[in-house]
């Protein structure tokens, strides 16, 4: 293995490494003391180092197609870390972390196969405000206990994914986005969110025809946002499971090919818009339908507004 020649002298802020094919550590298997910035991408052979260095001064982090011996992150040689960007690493399974993170901001996971768990007593980050995770096909839930200043969640691409946790959400959050989780999307742990305001729903969920779930209070009452899209087998709206949302304003239909029918009596008297996009079979149902929304002070279609 060749070292990365760091001249002891400098004091150095920030290091990005790039498109590198040798097999390569950090000298003495830390960085350096000063470093506060480390981007590393398309290094698959890198050694990041052990987790018996702390690194004090490091603030962000990013990790990309690099660092293949990588399985458990710790987290506890981190303890300044603001921003946390982990991307398309094969290996890495957890993170690892038995101390308060005091200062971490946001985390991003983003196609990791293998990943599977946050720590399984919670994620001590008093102060994290973001949560992201994109396609990581193992995962089935995230460690939203010990986050009291948590506000949005995005959870992507994770067919595994059931439920948030179990202790419950924080009482900062107020959006989340979910896409193509359609275990989650027909769970009730949404329903108890009474503190959620804003929610985006992404398909395709191929096996979503109806929403919401018929006999199931599957959206918080607190709502005030609500946007369905790119759901491709999604046939028909229940508005009945939308009356329980009174302080629902905004509803955004898109991108829903077969999306044709508006069931119940009406939408929320609470709305002021209601805007429908590219669902062609339900534009030819507006008319039909309109004196289920003729209440809506704003309804657009397409580019049209009523």
């Amino acid at each position: 293995f060749e070292a990365i020649a760091i001249t002891p002298s400098i004091s150095l802020k920030k290091l990005v490494i790039n498109d590198c094919s040798s097999a390569i550590s950090f000298p003495r298997d830390c960085l350096p003391s000063s470093l506060e910035s480390l981007s590393i991408t398309n290094f698959s052979n890198l050694n990041f180092p052990k987790q018996n260095h702390g690194h004090e001064s490091l603030k962000f982090l990013h990790i990309d197609r690099s660092c293949d011996s990588l399985i458990s992150l710790p987290l506890d040689t981190l303890p300044n870390l603001h921003h946390l960007l982990i991307c398309h690493c094969e290996n890495i399974e957890c993170l690892s972390v038995s101390k308060v993170l005091q200062n971490l901001i946001n985390i991003e996971i983003s196609d990791c196969p293998k990943f599977v768990s946050f720590p399984r007593e919670g994620l001590s980050a008093p102060n994290l405000k973001s949560l992201y995770v994109y396609k990581c096909v193992n995962l089935k839930s995230l460690p939203c206990t010990l986050l009291p200043k948590l506000e949005s969640v995005c959870v992507y691409d994770c067919p595994k994914f059931e439920t948030f946790s179990e202790g419950g959400m924080p009482p900062s959050l107020r959006t989340i986005w979910i896409g193509n989780c359609e275990k989650l999307l027909m769970s009730s742990s949404l329903a108890s969110m009474d503190m959620l305001t804003h929610l985006s729903i992404d398909g395709p969920c191929d096996g979503v025809e109806y929403f919401p779930k018929k006999g199931y209070a599957l959206l918080p009452p607190s709502l005030t946002y609500l946007q369905i899209s790119n759901c491709s087998s999604l046939h028909t709206l229940d508005c009945t499971g939308l009356l329980h949302l009174t302080s629902l304003q905004t509803l955004r239909i898109l991108f829903c090919p077969k999306l044709e029918n508006i069931v119940g009596e009406r939408l929320p008297a609470s709305l002021t818009e209601l805007y429908i996009s590219a669902c062609p079979l339900l534009k030819e149902q507006c008319r039909v339908k309109y004196p289920q929304i003729s209440h809506i002070p704003g309804i657009g279609v397409d580019e049209n507004w009523i």
